[in-house]
């Protein structure tokens, strides 16, 4: 009796070790190609798997450091309230495919980035059929600007943009749609991840809507976010920080999001 209750406890810690070392990661429903996104065969969609850049990445981040993770795919506004409120709800630990901005840098401990991408104008060229009317960045302000609810704008402040960007759009599809409505004249939005929801088919760009760099604009950059009210918060901080850097100095990173996109870039 006394062996089969000993037994009992050791499964018991184990298992609950084994719960600790797993982090529950999640990211945004609309998915993020080619960075997290669901696999697709045939144009069925797999929802029961994730490939992509970043899933590679974290795929190998976690079995260097020997830890478990699972990634989930959330409303963006309901993921990063989640991993704020981890202290109370212990549900997910850390987001991911997210860029930097100082409110967000209140909330979590941020890591150094995964990778960066290229900050986008998208517009009709029925609309400007000579040339874009855009030299420098501060041109915006004489156009309405659209964009994503719940997607980090904070640095067009720097660029000097002043128009307020409306993010009545609840994704890209809505936003590029928006922009082919004559709704706003320009969308806001990453190079990289709107043509890559464009290539897996999450949604097709509209006819005669095109994406330039946005001038001036420094290169986004994504990161980890770690929840602040997490008790391991800074252990986790600490590991993850160390390994990206890690992979990312042997070239392993930039070899994983080659995979994806022809100039990485996973820095």
């Amino acid at each position: 009796m006394l062996l089969n209750i000993l037994v009992f406890i050791v499964l018991v810690s184990s298992f609950a070790n084994t719960q600790a070392d797993s982090v529950n990661i999640c990211t945004d429903i609309a998915e993020f190609a080619p960075y997290t996104y669901h696999p697709r065969t045939d144009n069925k969609i797999d929802k029961s798997k994730l490939t992509g850049a970043t899933k590679e990445f974290l795929d190998e981040i976690f079995k260097t450091i020997n830890m478990g993770y699972k990634l989930d795919l959330l409303p963006w506004k309901r993921c990063l309230s989640e991993v704020e409120n981890f202290g109370t709800n212990n549900n997910y630990e850390v987001f991911s495919d997210g860029s930097y901005n100082i409110e967000r840098s209140d909330k979590y401990y941020v890591t150094s980035p995964l990778y960066r991408t290229h900050q986008g104008i998208w517009y009709s060229q029925k609309k400007f059929t000579n040339r874009l009317p855009i030299d420098i960045a501060k041109d915006l302000n004489q156009y309405s600007l659209c964009g994503v609810l719940g997607y980090n704008y904070e640095s067009l402040v720097d660029l000097g943009i002043t128009t307020e960007v409306f993010t009545g759009a609840r994704n890209v599809r809505s936003a590029l749609m928006q922009v082919a409505k004559d709704r706003c004249d320009f969308f806001i939005g990453g190079l990289e991840d709107t043509y890559g929801g464009n290539t897996i088919g999450t949604y097709k760009i509209p006819e005669h809507i095109v994406g330039a760099p946005l001038p001036e604009a420094k290169r986004p950059t994504f990161h980890l976010f770690i929840s602040k009210s997490s008790p391991r918060a800074y252990e986790l901080y600490t590991k993850l920080n160390q390994t990206i850097l890690l992979l990312q100095h042997k070239g392993i990173a930039q070899k994983i999001y080659k995979k994806y996109l022809p100039d990485g870039d996973g820095l």
